[in-house]
Formats: C-alpha cells, structure tokens, sequence
C-alpha cells in the first residue's frame, strides 16, 4: 500500500506544475538541407529542453514568446535562435571546424569543454543501449570502446560481467572499474564464483546490471589516471560515468522491446560409437546404468539395447540434446516516461518492467524499475536535482555452473552420444526422488530433476537516490553540495532438495545481505580572467560511508521431506558478518587556459582509510593522489588546408584502489555452536593480517592526439599509456598447517602499456538523404606482473574441476596465465611415453594469458532518408582459455580426436600391456592438459538493427515513431576453439576457465519507441 501511494504522489506532483506555455515548433537541416536528427534544443536560462527526430523536426515548450532558443550537437557550430514573436522556425546548422567544442561531464561532474581534456573519453549515448539490448547495460557496450574489454559470463540473464578498461589493473583479480551515476560513485560488487575447483554455485549477478537503459542518457568511459584522478582511490580500474535521462520538454515516451533466444550448440562431438565400455554397447538396464556417461561403446548401429531405466531403445545417435533441452527464450521490455517542464524546471518519471524467460527450462528473470528525476530553480541562480531509482528483481532457478552437481548445463552436455535427454524426462520417480541415469556417479544429477527440483532463486530490492544543490554567484563563483545513498536488501535462496542422488536427505541455504553506501561531497569553484589567461579552480571534500550485514542460515537432512524450510533441518549453523567501512576525502583541481587554445589541468586529492587503522598504532591513514594533464589545439596556430582540427594532449596521474577492512589485525566472529550456552568463537581472517598494510597505488602517463581532416570526413583519435601498479596486495600462499592460507603483504607490481585508436569517417554525405559513417575502434594492451612477494614467482587464481588446468600469476608474464602440463621430453626433444603407449606428464608451463592483447570493432551505420541500417563486427585476439568442456569431451568418448584407434590397441609393440581407447584418451588429457588449451580469438557479427522512423502521426499527436528489427550476437564469423564459445567463463573474477556454463545465446526481435 505504501509503494502505490509513494507513486499515485509522483503523478501527483507532475499535474501539480502544468502551466500554459508557448508551444514552439520547427525542423533543423544542414548546410545541404538535409534534416538532421539528435540535435539538442534547449530553452536559455532554463532546464527546459528536447531534440530533433528523424526528420530533424522538434517542439519544445518555451515560457514566452520572447524566450531564446539554444540548438548545439557533436559536429556542429553552437547556435542561438531569439523567437521573437514566431512559433514555427528553420534553423540552419553549420558544420564546426571541430568536434570537440562540446561540453563533457568529466570527474565529480566538473564539466569541461571537450578541446580542454588533456585525457581520452568515450561517450556512448543511450540510443545506443536500447534498441539491440542486453539484460546487463554494460554487455551492450562490447566492441564500442577502444581499449574497453567487456566479458560476460556463461550464467545466462542477469549473470555479472567482466569489464577491464586499459587491461588488468590488480593482482588479486579483475577489479571492475568505478561506476558513478549521475555524479555519485556506486559499489559494483559481483556475486560470482571465485575460480576454485570444485566451484558449484550460480552467478548472482552484480549491481550494475539493474539499472535500465532506457533510463541512461550516456556513458562516458573515462580510461585513463589523468582523466579518474579525482576520484582518487576508487580509481585505479577506470572510470564509467553513467548520466541519467531528465525531463527536456512536456511528452510522453514508450518503448518495447521483444527478443526471442535461442542457443548456439557449438559442440562436434562424434556419433560413430554409442554409450558403453570397452567398445561393448550395454546388454542390460543396469549395464547402461554403471556406464553412466560413458560413450566408450559400440558402433552405433540401430538395433534396440537396454537403457538406464532397462527401456530398449534404438542404439542409434541422439543429436540435438542440447537443443532439445534448452528452449527459446524471450527477453521483454517495456517502458513508459512522462516528462513536464515548467518555468523553472521539469520532472520526468519513468516505469520499466523486464520479463525474461531464461533458456534454461524453469528459469527466468523479472525487474521492475521507477525512476523519478526532477530538476528545480526555486530561485535565481540555485539548481537542485533530486532523483530516485526503485528497483525490485527477482531471478528463479539460476543455473549452476562449473561442477557438475545440481548442473543442469553440465549433465545435458556431456550425456551419452546414444542417449536422448528427453528420455531423461521427468527427472522425477514417483516418490519425489531423482531419476538416477548414471549409477556409476550420483553427483551426475539428472537435468530435468536440476532444472525443476533444486532452487537457486534470489530477490533484490534496492534504492538508489541523490540530491544536488548548486548556486551561481554572479561572479562566477558557485557552491555545489551533494549527496546520495544506495541500498539494497539482496536474498538467496538455494535448496537441494529431498531425494536427490548425492545428497539423499537435501539441504538449504538462506543468505540475506543488506547494503548501505553513503556519499557525500562538497564543491566550491569559480571563473578568473586575466588577460589571455583563464583560471578555474574547485576545492572540495567527500564522504564514504559503507555497510554490509550478511546473514546466513543453512544445514542439512530435512526432518519432514519435501519441507523446504530452514526451520526443518536437522543441522543447523548460523553465520552473521559485519564489514564496514569509512573514506574522508579533499582534493582541489585547478584548470588553466591561455588564448582558448593552450590547457592546463592539475589536481590533488587526499584520502584517509578507515581500513589502515590500527588500534595501539600511529600508522598512516591516507594517500595522496597527484595529477597533471594538458592539451594543446595546435591548428589555431598552423592550420594546413586539409586540416579542420588538431590537438594534442599529455596527461600525468596517480590513481588508487581501496583496501578491504579487517585486514591489519585479527578479528573474531561468534560460531553457531556455543558451551554452556556461551558461543563459540573464532578467528575470521583467512590470512595473516598485516599491521603496516597500506593503498596499492598506480602512476600512469599518457599521449594522444584527435585530429579532424579533410571537411570533417575523416577524424582520428589516438592514445598511448604506460601504467605501472605498485604495492599491490597480495595474499602470498603458507603452508596450511599455519592455520591461514597466506599472508597479506604489499609486495606487488602490475604494468600495463599500450595503444588506442578511433577512427571515423563519414564516407557519403549526400543531398539526397544517404550517408554512410563508418568507425573502427582498436586496441593493443601489453601487459605484465612485474613483482611479487621475495622469493615468490608464482601466484594461483583459479582451478579448474578436471584438476589438470589452471589460471596463475607468473613472474615476468601478463597476468592470469594459463597453467597446463606439457609432454614429457627426453634430453633429444623426444616425448617420452609410458608403457601403456600414453605420453608422460612433463611440465606444468604457462600457455598464454586469458586477457587478450588485441581487441577491436567496426561499426557501421547508413541512412536513407527515414530508414537506417547497422551493424557492429568485434573481435578479440591474444588470449588463452582451458577447455573443461574439451576435457570430459575426451574422458567420456565424445570428443571428435577420440576415434582415432577407437577399437586399437595402443600400448607400443612387444608390450604385455593393452591399453584400450577409453584409457589412452582419459590418461591423455590428464598428462597433457595443454591438448585443451585453445586461442580464444574470435571475430563475432554483434548487432544488426534495421529500422524506420515515421513522419508524425494523427495530426502531430504522435510526434515520432521508430519500429526496428534487431539482431543480437546473431553469428560467430571466426574462432579457434573446439566445441566452445571462446568467450564462456564460468568465473567472472578470474577468468580463462569455461565449464557447465549456459550455451552461447543469439537474439532476434523488434524495438518499438513512440513518443507523444
């Protein structure tokens, strides 16, 4: 009840500020008298804007008939329309000399003209997000930004991801980068598997996959040191700035967008020979049942065998089992957003709901999202912005990944080659137990019982919400205040649950967590000029305050069955933690400029961890942050005639990244289990706690340059960076029979060096209506782990199941290497081999790195009048994965390379020894696991849209209309991996390792956007 009467007032309070308004209408062209579409228009002297369609056309509420017009976009001369008295107008753009005169919003929303960044952004605008989407915002933005990697994971909708900006910037993981909303930084944590090897959970997702995209006006990527150096110790891994969408002019908006899903089976596995041992197909129900997964049997020849449940059945290939099992999933989106804008202000309220049903049988995902953002001038000079974002999410049934126990993934795609997995279907007996197919392994759960028995489901409700405050002293000076809180409450159910095989009496989990980040900050700055020169300086502080309350009850063997509960089980244990953390911050940023084309920016911040405390010692408590960069646009000074931009740039910085609480001393927390009715305690910490811990820090120094040609046909935009990581922390592994894993030193050091490069060239412009912009983003990302711990050269991150492939930091190599076992080799070269004929296992080496060293997109897009076309290609070159999928592919007969010799025998001769194909294959891969280690290059077409714009409609009372067909991921042009997606991870965090993931998905559907 409280929820609606919260939203009835929203609406409310829109009605409330309706006034009379001069309605002002008028259509925008270029030079050619061509419409041009995206124009901003806004109201001088007021928050009051919109933008032109299609046809380049626009209304726009003025507050009189005496008001002044401002239309300015990228690549166009900013321009000024008095109305005087008219109400209908044609306005004339002119192409700029440059593109970049526009006005960006750089760190703590400082903004700045764009020819004055010493740095590299990237702006992505929101239209781009909506129409070919993702359920994650950030997935959308893959291939669009050099030297921007973004991964998803294999754990279908609402899964977390995995973004780098400029490489890895930690040793301890793949840090995701600072995101800040609207001016205030937001937690991105990620509820993934941490890469161990017996990892048996789902992805939980992260948290900025709940905003909405249809809520985002732009992202700005801000990549390097230089440009995040404001944020000091947040960001050491790049800078995301999301801005959201305000009220510009009185209307109304829906969107829908509907997509259907399907998966990509990429598998080639062999159909010559069926289920079975020693070449022998089963010739009882329970034969079939002890070779469980096995596909070790006979020629498939199509005569009827006994299968698990003792059933005969053609012995003949079942194909498709992937497809079979997963179905056709749909992704819908529907938003609806009112805006009013009223003398001195505007309000804009948006509703969202997302109805996605998983590929995965009985799994889907649903969001609800409300956002309200009102912009106000009670009076002159002061600017105040409130918004609220409302999210509830509720995720059933997400799937398990990596080890096959409860894996619904895993068990359909390692099932025999003579085994229909509709044949496993119910997963049920009548008694509520699982169907067993395989009695040789019960954790070998049967699909269908794990996709509609077992309970992975979690429900978040989160609110998001920010006050800013600014006031424009007539001087020049202003002071701006802020202020923002982010909550959430997240809940995770997961149940095993009675009669399942490897675990007969079930179990339960129920973990609730509770999240409270608070933000504050203070700002005062102000306009100098003296002579040629210009002076902006800012002084400011900030706040951090950040909770986090976790509550988990689990156990096992329900009393009554079937009883879900937690209040059922037998055993129980209890766990409760409390992290908490404290930042106080000031910093200070002064810009100074000579003739408007010679900049000057540097900034100092300061920081002050509640973390580095020590109680009894006066160590440390904050770092300082410097940086310095500049630009230079040198053809205001030489300006050849092909020339219509040039500028260079340097920047300078040092950058942070925070450290977690409790690591300087011991801490304790209380056990579930209790003495004389006093609780049990014990120490908390996994690692040796380190009393003179402080910041990692990084220093950065990068070059670059943006160059526009030839009548703006051709721009250039051009980076390169050196970044170094010092006193990484690092917890170094022990001896277990210390009690602790390791020991928590500031002993690392991580480099990153490299080059990024746009380009766009808009190929035709003609009068006619047709143009054709094309844009290829690149990038190259040497990297390399400079240091460790004395005496230390190695550092594991990850394992996978099979045991034999793993992920490692090694001296002197790019990070998260790939650690396989290599052939044995005598003193000539030769691989030595048993005397089974298998070869021995050599050395564990490193492959390659799992990051990739090279990525690239090429985007295109062509217009034609009212109708556009687009596509996205990307790639990724230079990076390792482990094949787990490859590794069970050979140990269970399936893989292609398994019918070599399939009926040989492959000990040498003179050999005493017979060693059958099944024995050969499976001691293979476990001595010589780099046979599983594949390039994860690839080349994919990302994104197809094909859509038209419809002149208004109904007498002007459907201002636009655009309905587009849209692909996503429709195809793999190019990869080097047997049977996988080069792209699958199972762990987000540590990534290289794929295994008992969610198949590669596609998307087709249509977006449809009406605005009234």
């Amino acid at each position: 009840m409280r929820k609606k009467l919260v939203l009835t007032g929203l609406f409310a309070c829109m009605l409330m500020f309706a006034f009379a308004q001069v309605s002002i209408k008028g259509t925008v062209v270029d030079g050619l008298k061509v419409p041009i579409a995206g124009i901003s228009i806004q109201v001088k002297g007021s928050s009051v804007g919109t933008s032109t369609d299609q046809d380049g056309k626009f209304t726009i509420s003025a507050p009189s008939s005496t008001a002044t017009l401002i239309f300015s976009s990228t690549g166009y001369t900013r321009q000024e329309a008095p109305l005087n008295g008219r109400e209908n107008l044609m306005i004339t753009m002119e192409e700029s000399s440059t593109e970049l005169t526009e006005v960006v919003v750089t760190a703590l929303g400082i903004k700045r003209e764009r020819k004055a960044l010493g740095y590299s952004v990237t702006e992505v605008k929101g239209e781009e997000l909506t129409q070919a989407r993702e359920t994650n915002v950030m997935n959308s933005l893959a291939g669009k930004v050099a030297g921007l990697n973004v991964s998803a994971g294999s754990g279908g909708p609402g899964a977390s991801n995995n973004v780098l900006i400029r490489g890895v910037s930690s040793i301890g993981g793949t840090t995701p980068p600072l995101y800040v909303v609207n001016g205030i930084p937001m937690e991105n944590p990620r509820n993934a598997q941490g890469g161990g090897q017996f990892d048996n959970a789902p992805d939980l997702g992260d948290a900025i996959g709940n905003l909405n995209p249809d809520d985002i006006e732009s992202i700005s990527v801000l990549k390097g040191a230089a440009a995040s150096a404001l944020y000091g110790y947040r960001a050491k891994a790049g800078v995301v700035m999301i801005t959201t969408k305000s009220g510009k002019a009185d209307g109304i908006e829906f969107n829908s967008n509907f997509v259907g899903e399907q998966i990509m089976d990429l598998t080639d596995w062999q159909y010559v020979y069926g289920q079975g041992i020693s070449n022998v197909k089963p010739t009882t129900g329970t034969a079939a049942a002890q070779s469980g997964g096995s596909s070790w049997g006979g020629l498939l020849d199509g005569s009827m065998v006994p299968q698990f449940d003792g059933v005969e059945r053609p012995y003949s290939a079942a194909r498709g089992n992937l497809r079979k099992f997963y179905r056709t999933g749909s992704a819908w989106t529907n938003t609806l957003t009112l805006t009013k804008a009223f003398e001195g202000g505007s309000i804009r309220l948006s509703g969202s709901n997302l109805d996605n049903k998983s590929v995965v049988p009985n799994s889907d995902l649903g969001r609800q999202t409300f956002n309200l953002a009102g912009i106000f001038q009670p009076i002159k000079n002061l600017n105040i912005d409130a918004r609220v974002n409302y999210i509830l999410e509720s995720a059933k049934n997400r799937a398990v990944l990596s080890d096959g126990a409860g894996n619904a993934n895993f068990q359909t795609m390692f099932l025999p080659t003579s085994l229909d997995v509709n044949d496993l279907n119910p997963g049920t007996n009548p008694d509520g137990s699982e169907r067993v197919f395989n009695a040789n392994n019960t954790f070998a759960t049967n699909p269908w019982f794990a996709a509609y028995n077992f309970q992975n489901d979690t429900k978040r409700e989160r609110l998001i919400s920010s006050l800013s405050a600014r006031y424009d002293f007539d001087k020049g000076y202003y002071v701006q205040g802020r202020v923002a809180r982010d909550n959430y409450t997240d809940s995770y159910v997961n149940v095993v649950p009675t009669g399942t095989a490897y675990r007969q009496l079930g179990s339960m989990q129920q973990r609730n967590t509770e999240f409270v980040d608070m933000n504050a900050d203070l700002l005062v700055g102000g306009t100098f000029d003296i002579g040629d020169f210009n002076i902006a300086p800012v002084l400011g502080g900030a706040y951090r305050n950040t909770t986090t309350l976790t509550t988990n009850n689990a156990g096992n063997d329900f009393a009554v069955p079937f009883v879900y509960n937690v209040m059922n089980l037998k055993n129980k244990n209890l766990s409760y933690t409390d992290d908490r953390l404290e930042v106080q911050s000031a910093f200070a940023n002064v810009e100074f400029s000579f003739r408007d084309y010679l900049f000057l920016t540097t900034s100092l911040r300061s920081d002050w961890f509640s973390s580095l405390a020590t109680p009894g010692q006066n160590n440390k408590l904050n770092v300082v942050y410097p940086s310095l960069n500049s630009s230079f646009i040198f053809t205001e000074l030489w300006k050849p005639s092909f020339f219509n931009f040039g500028k260079v740039r340097l920047g300078y910085a040092q950058v942070g990244a925070a450290t977690n609480p409790y690591q300087t001393l011991l801490t304790y927390s209380l056990l579930s289990e209790s003495i004389n009715g006093y609780p049990l305690g014990s120490i908390s910490n996994a690692d040796i706690p380190n009393r003179g811990l402080i910041a990692s820090r990084a220093t950065e120094l990068e070059i670059g340059t943006e160059l526009t040609m030839f009548n703006n046909l051709l721009s250039i935009d051009a980076t390169w960076y050196n970044k170094v990581s010092n006193d990484e922390i690092i917890p170094v592994a022990l001896s277990q029979t210390t009690g602790y894993s390791g020991a928590v030193l500031n002993s690392g050091s991580l480099q990153n060096k490299g080059f990024e490069a746009l380009i766009t060239a808009r190929v035709i412009r003609n009068n006619d209506g047709f143009g054709w912009t094309t844009s290829l983003n690149g990038s190259i990302n040497n990297n390399k782990v400079r240091r460790m711990a004395e005496g230390t050269i190695n550092m594991p991150m990850g394992l996978s199941r099979s045991g034999v492939g793993s992920v490692q930091h090694q001296l002197g190599l790019p990070s998260f290497q790939i650690m396989a076992y290599d052939y044995k080799y005598d003193d000539a070269g030769n691989i030595v081999y048993l005397e089974t004929g298998v070869p021995d296992r050599g050395d564990l080496i490193p492959v390659g790195s799992a990051i990739p060293k090279w990525t690239a997109g090429w985007n295109n897009e062509f217009n034609y009048k009212r109708l556009n076309f687009s596509f996205l290609i990307d790639g990724k070159w230079g990076g390792k994965i482990y094949s787990g999928t490859d590794f069970y592919g050979y140990t269970n007969g399936l893989h292609q390379n398994t019918l070599e010799n399939r009926e040989g025998n492959f000990a040498p001769d003179g050999s005493t020894t017979t060693t059958e194909a099944s024995t050969y294959y499976g001691q293979l891969v476990q001595n010589v696991s780099k046979l599983n280690v594949y390039s994860a290059d690839f080349i994919k077409l990302r994104q197809i849209i094909v859509g038209y714009t419809f002149p208004s409609l109904f007498n002007d009372k459907v201002k636009s209309l655009n309905i587009s067909a849209v692909a996503r991921n429709p195809f793999i042009l190019m990869r080097k991996t047997d049977n996988i997606d080069p792209e699958a991870s199972y762990s987000t965090i540590v990534p290289g390792m794929e295994l008992g993931g969610v198949p590669p998905i596609r998307s087709f559907g249509v977006n449809l956007s009406v605005k009234f």
